[in-house]
C-alpha cells in the first residue's frame, strides 16, 4: 500500500544521466559499425523512453534535447558541428523530437493516472483496515447515550455523569482514530514530505495504551530498565504498534504469549514483538508488508484484510525508521526501529 523509495526513485538525476551517457555512447559506436542514422535515432529514442518511465517529464525532455544534439554533433555531416547539410537527417531529427515529446507526455499522463488510482485505493483500504477501531468507540458512544435516554429517570446523578463521561471519552477516541486515518492516507502520496505533528512521547505509555486497546491478556511486556522518550506523532506510532501487536495476537495459538520488549543500538531504538504462531516463510517476508498480503494461517481467527502491516511500515518509515522480520526458529519476531535522533 505504502510504496517504497528505491534507488532509482532517490537518484533520478544520476540514473537519467547514466541512461543518456550509455545510449549516446552506444549510438556513436553503432554508427561507426552500421552508418545508419535511423538505427542511431532508435537507440537515442530508447533512452528517452526509459527516462520518461523512471523520472520526471522535464528530465525526459532534457534527455531528448541532449540526444538530438548528440545526433547532430557526432552522427550527421559535417561531423563535430551543429550544422546539418542532409535534408533526410533534418527530417529524421524533427521526427525524433516529436516522438520524444509525445512519449514524455504520455508517460507523465499514465503515471499521474496511476498515482490517482493508487491514492483512491489506499484511502478505501485504510478505512477497511481500521474499521473495527472506528466501530468500537462509535458503538460505545451510542450505547451510553441510548442508555441515558432510556433510563434517565432511574439513574442517579453519578450514574448519569459516568455515562456522559464514557460517551465523551469514546468520542475523543473516535476523533483520534479518524485523524490517524487521514494522516496515514497522506503517507502514500506525500511520503518523506509528510508533515508530522511530533511531540515528546513516552514509548512505555504508548505500548501500554496499545495493550489496553487490544484487551488481550496474552500480551505481556518484558521487564526492562528503559523508559525512552521519542519525538514522534504519537497517534500514528500507536496505530502502527497496534497493527503489529494485533497481527501477532491474531496468529498466536490460544494461550500462547505475545511478548513485547525494547532494545537499542548506537543509531536506533528497537521495539521487538514476538509471537509463537506459524511464522512467515522467508521467501515471502518482503511481500507480507504489501497490502492484502497474508501468508500465515489461523484456524480459529480471521486473518484480516492484510493491510495492517503495510500501514504500519508506512507510518514507521515516515518517522525515519523501519520494520523487519528477524530470523527465529518458531513463530515470528518483528523489529521496529526508530532513529536515535528522534529520541530525547
Amino acid at each position: 500500500m505504502f510504496s517504497e523509495n528505491g534507488f532509482i526513485a532517490k537518484n533520478e538525476y544520476l540514473v537519467s544521466f547514466l541512461v543518456l551517457l550509455l545510449t549516446s555512447a552506444f549510438a556513436v559506436a553503432l554508427d561507426s559499425l552500421l552508418h545508419s542514422a535511423i538505427s542511431v535515432l532508435l537507440v537515442l529514442q530508447l533512452g528517452v523512453v526509459v527516462v520518461s518511465l523512471i523520472a520526471k517529464r522535464w528530465m525526459a525532455l532534457g534527455v531528448a534535447i541532449v540526444s538530438s544534439l548528440v545526433f547532430n554533433f557526432f552522427i550527421t555531416e559535417p561531423r563535430y558541428t551543429l550544422h546539418m547539410n542532409n535534408t533526410e537527417d533534418v527530417v529524421n531529427l524533427v521526427v525524433f523530437i516529436a516522438v520524444a515529446l509525445a512519449t514524455s507526455y504520455l508517460s507523465s499522463y499514465i503515471k499521474e493516472q496511476k498515482q490517482q488510482l493508487l491514492v483512491a485505493n489506499v484511502r478505501s483500504n485504510i478505512l477497511l483496515s481500521v474499521s473495527h477501531d472506528l466501530r468500537t468507540p462509535l458503538a460505545a458512544v451510542m450505547g451510553a447515550l441510548e442508555t441515558l435516554e432510556t433510563y434517565r429517570d432511574k439513574l442517579d446523578q453519578d450514574e448519569q455523569n459516568e455515562l456522559l463521561g464514557s460517551a465523551r471519552s469514546e468520542s475523543h477516541r473516535l476523533f483520534r482514530y479518524i485523524e490517524n486515518i487521514l494522516q496515514a492516507t497522506k503517507l502514500q502520496h506525500q511520503g518523506d514530505e509528510l508533515s508530522l505533528l511530533k511531540q515528546p512521547t513516552s514509548i512505555d505509555v504508548l505500548i501500554d495504551n496499545v495493550i489496553l486497546r487490544l484487551g488481550a491478556p496474552c500480551v505481556s511486556r518484558m521487564p526492562q530498565n528503559m523508559s525512552p522518550i521519542l519525538t514522534i506523532q504519537a497517534a500514528l506510532i500507536e496505530q502502527a504498534l497496534f497493527n503489529l501487536i494485533e497481527n501477532a495476537v491474531t496468529f498466536s495459538p490460544d494461550g500462547e504469549r505475545v511478548e513485547i520488549s525494547l532494545g537499542e543500538t548506537q543509531q536506533a531504538l528497537l521495539i521487538f514483538i514476538q509471537d509463537n504462531g506459524p511464522g512467515i516463510p522467508v521467501a515471502r517476508q518482503k511481500e507480507v508488508f504489501t497490502a492484502f498480503s497474508s501468508f500465515r494461517q489461523s484456524a480459529s481467527k480471521d486473518g484480516g484484510s492484510g493491510l495492517g502491516l503495510s500501514v504500519a511500515r508506512g507510518i514507521i518509515r515516515a518517522h525515519g525508521g523501519d520494520i523487519r522480520i528477524l530470523p527465529t526458529t518458531q513463530g515470528c519476531t518483528m523489529e521496529v526501529s526508530l532513529p536515535k535522533e528522534e529520541a530525547h
